[in-house]
């Protein structure tokens, strides 16, 4: 019974941590996309999951279009342990920092930072309640 609702418990913080993250990817994509153009922000962000995904394999299925940033679907991501959520996503966000940093000289990255903070504090926050 009580590995029945760890189970449950471990299943809710992994959601709230893929909504946190899927709201986060939105809000990068909406800031930047205005500041360089879909083209170039689908080149960089292909590029920081293809390179986040070589540790964190479950970032392998986001898939990028001119619209934005997608999960598939939650289920696969379900089986990931909430931590290593957290860890694969930290790895996507500054890969995508660096290359901001690269193209920009830190323009992009002073625009996104302050909507990034506070997600990176709620989702620790969220792994912390555990």
């Amino acid at each position: 019974m009580e590995k029945g609702i760890e189970e449950k418990e471990k299943f809710w913080t992994s959601d709230r941590l893929l909504d946190l993250y899927s709201n986060l990817l939105k809000e990068i994509w909406e800031v930047v996309s205005a500041l360089i153009g879909e083209s170039v922000l689908i080149l960089l962000f292909r590029l920081a999951i293809q390179k986040a995904g070589e540790k964190y394999s479950f970032l392998n299925t986001l898939k990028v279009t001119e619209e934005g940033v997608w999960m598939e679907g939650f289920g696969e991501f379900r089986t990931v342990p909430p931590l290593e959520i957290h860890r694969g996503f930290q790895a996507l966000i500054n890969h995508l920092f660096n290359l901001f940093s690269a193209l920009a000289e830190g323009v992009i990255s002073r625009e996104v930072f302050p909507k990034v903070f506070p997600k990176l504090r709620e989702a620790e926050r969220i792994l912390s309640q555990k």
